[in-house]
C-alpha cells in the first residue's frame, strides 16, 4: 500500500482514522509530569503524544491532569500502561485518553484480552459514561459506547522475540491499530547488541511484512528525526520520537554550545574577560 504524503487532506479525520489510512504520524513519548508539557506540545502541531505510565512516575491524578491538558490544545494522547491490567486500561479511557499502547504483546490471545479491555462491544469492559470520556453522564449511553468503539486506539508493543512467530494472527486482529515495534527490548530478547544490529532490523522487516499482509499499520520508536527514512521505507508509518526530556534536554544543551562558541570567537577576535 503506497504511503499517502499530503497531510493537507487529513483535516476532520480522528486519530485513528488517519493512522489507519497510512498518513506518517510522530510523537513523543513524555515521561515528565508537567501537564504544561502537554499543551507545548500540542501547539507544537505534533500528531501525537505517549504519555509512559510504564517508565515514569504517572500516578492516576497525574495522568488526568495531563489528558485534560492535552486536551486543552486538541493533541490525541495515548497513555503506555505498565501492565496488561483491564482496570488500568479502563480508567485511562475513562480519564478520557484515546488510547492505550500496550507493552509485551507476545501471543494473538495477549492482544485479544487488550481488546476486550478496550472495545466495549466485546462485553468484557468495565461500563460507565459518568467520566470525562463520557463528558461527565451528558451522552446517551449508547452513543458513548459506539464513539469509544470508534475511536479509540490501540497499539500493541511487539518487543519480545516469542511475538515474532505469532505475527500473521496478530495482525489480523482487525480493533488493533498499530504494531508498534520497541526496538531496545526487541533488541534485548533477541541478543542484539543494539538497535543498529542486523537481527533488529530483520524483525523490523518481520513485523512490517506482516502490517502490509494485514493492511495493519507498523509503528516505531526513533530517537530522533534522522532515523525515520530507512523505516518509513519499509511501510512504518507511526513513529514515536525521543520524548520530552529528550527534546528539552537538546535544546538546553545546544544553548550552552552555542554560547561557548560565541565567547570562543570572540576571544579569538581579540576580546577580553571582564
Amino acid at each position: 500500500m503506497p504511503i499517502p504524503l499530503v497531510r493537507s487532506t487529513i483535516e476532520g479525520q480522528t486519530a485513528r482514522e488517519r493512522i489507519r489510512a497510512g498518513y506518517p504520524v510522530i510523537g513523543p513519548f513524555v515521561k515528565s509530569a508537567s501537564y504544561q508539557t502537554m499543551e507545548i506540545l500540542g501547539l507544537a502541531g505534533l500528531d501525537h503524544a505517549v504519555i509512559d505510565a510504564e517508565h515514569a512516575p504517572f500516578d492516576r491524578a497525574g495522568l488526568d491532569r495531563m489528558i485534560v491538558a492535552a486536551g486543552s490544545s486538541g493533541l490525541p494522547t495515548l497513555v503506555r500502561v505498565p501492565r496488561h491490567d483491564p482496570a488500568f486500561i479502563n480508567s485511562c479511557l475513562d480519564l478520557g485518553a484515546d488510547g492505550v499502547l500496550v507493552p509485551h504483546v507476545r501471543s494473538a490471545a495477549d492482544a485479544r484480552a487488550v481488546v476486550d479491555a478496550v472495545k466495549y462491544g466485546r462485553g468484557k469492559r468495565g461500563f460507565s459514561p459518568s467520566g470525562r470520556a463520557g463528558r461527565y453522564g451528558s451522552m446517551i449511553a449508547g452513543d458513548y459506547r459506539a464513539m469509544a468503539d470508534a475511536t479509540s486506539l490501540i497499539w500493541c508493543q511487539i518487543e519480545d522475540a516469542e511475538a515474532l512467530s505469532d505475527l500473521d494472527e496478530i495482525a489480523a486482529i482487525d480493533d488493533i491499530d498499530c504494531l508498534f515495534i520497541g526496538p531496545a527490548a526487541l533488541s534485548l530478547s533477541l541478543g542484539a547488541a543494539g538497535a543498529s544490529a542486523p537481527s533488529l532490523r530483520d524483525a523490523g522487516e518481520t513485523i512490517a511484512g506482516a502490517g502490509r499482509r494485514h493492511r495493519r499499520p507498523v509503528g516505531i520508536f526513533v530517537r530522533s528525526s534522522a532515523d525515520i527514512a530507512p523505516w518509513l521505507a519499509l511501510g512504518i508509518t507511526v513513529f514515536v520520537c525521543g520524548s520530552d526530556q529528550g527534546i528539552l534536554l537538546s535544546g538546553a544543551s545546544a544553548l550552552a554550545r552555542d554560547l561557548e562558541a560565541i565567547a570562543r570567537d570572540r576571544m579569538a577576535d581579540g576580546g577580553t574577560e571582564r
